[in-house]
């Protein structure tokens, strides 16, 4: 009688170590690391200044998982800035609601003769134009061109320091460098009258607005689901969860497992019975 009796307690201990393992598999067990998992991460606002944003945008000690590559925001001095397609900007303002972000050249804050001599130019599937803008562009070390706003620049590659500028899209020609910047179309006429760089540096620095191409219904069902909006490894936008799991556009409802000590003892000893013959 007792060979039965073991191969049963060895049945019976088999399947309950089998258990416990799956088991183990869907529980969330609370550790230091827990913090390091895209839900948690992704849940933390960026804050620097007056600015805060979160989903498309990442940035501090938040992982690239949180936001578009293109909209990575660091913390410098208190002030916001980024980096798009080369060109350093400062980030003026956030409007998450209506998925406007204005931004000024970084270089705008030093003077018209210190640029990084690259267009403001754009990812056309993250970003596109607003209305009430036009494109100025700079054009540097000049001979003989007729200025709109007469001023000059001392450029160390060239001998010409004549600088003009003129709206719309176009290249150096015979001049040196040139560089495409978005202004308000309402503001140009008034500065024109002004005639002075001072006040063209000043409508520069107040920046332009791009228009974020996100899908904010997605994250809204994201954010109604308890989950947190980030990119997935082939940049497509997903929802995490606080299971650790993931969903295109929210969270699954119930799927969440809560265990106590006492819970798990006792749906394992019940389970133990239902499969002991």
């Amino acid at each position: 009688m007792l060979l039965p009796l073991a191969r049963m307690n060895s049945s019976a201990f088999s399947f309950l170590s089998d258990f416990v393992l799956v088991l183990l598999l869907f529980i969330q067990v609370p550790s230091s690391s827990s913090n390091d998992d895209p839900y948690t991460a992704c849940s933390n606002e960026f804050v620097c200044g007056h600015i805060s944003a979160g989903f498309p945008f990442w940035g501090n000690d938040s992982s690239p998982a949180c936001g578009f590559p293109e909209l990575k925001l660091r913390c410098e001095n208190n002030f916001t800035k980024m980096n798009i397609n080369q060109v350093a900007y400062r980030v003026l303002e956030i409007n998450q609601y209506a998925g406007i972000l204005r931004i000024a050249r970084e270089d705008s804050f030093v003077g018209l003769c210190s640029p990084q001599f690259k267009n403001s130019t754009f990812n056309p599937k993250v970003f596109e134009s607003v209305e009430g803008y036009t494109n100025l562009t700079f054009i540097y070390g000049c001979n003989d061109a007729p200025p709109t706003i007469p001023f000059t620049c001392k450029i160390n590659e060239v001998n010409d320091q004549d600088v003009y500028i003129q709206v719309g899209d176009t290249g150096p020609g015979e001049c040196y460098r040139s560089v495409l910047v978005p202004f308000s179309i309402t503001n140009w006429p008034r500065i024109k009258q002004l005639v002075t760089v001072q006040g063209l540096e000043e409508h520069l620095r107040k920046g332009f607005e791009v228009r974020l191409k996100v899908d904010k219904d997605a994250c809204r069902e994201c954010f109604a689901s308890k989950g947190a909006c980030g990119i997935d490894e082939l940049s497509n936008q997903t929802c995490y969860c606080p299971n650790q799991s993931r969903g295109s556009k929210t969270c699954a409802r119930g799927m969440y497992l809560n265990f106590s000590s006492n819970q798990f003892m006792m749906n394992s000893s019940h389970l133990l019975m239902l499969h002991t013959p």
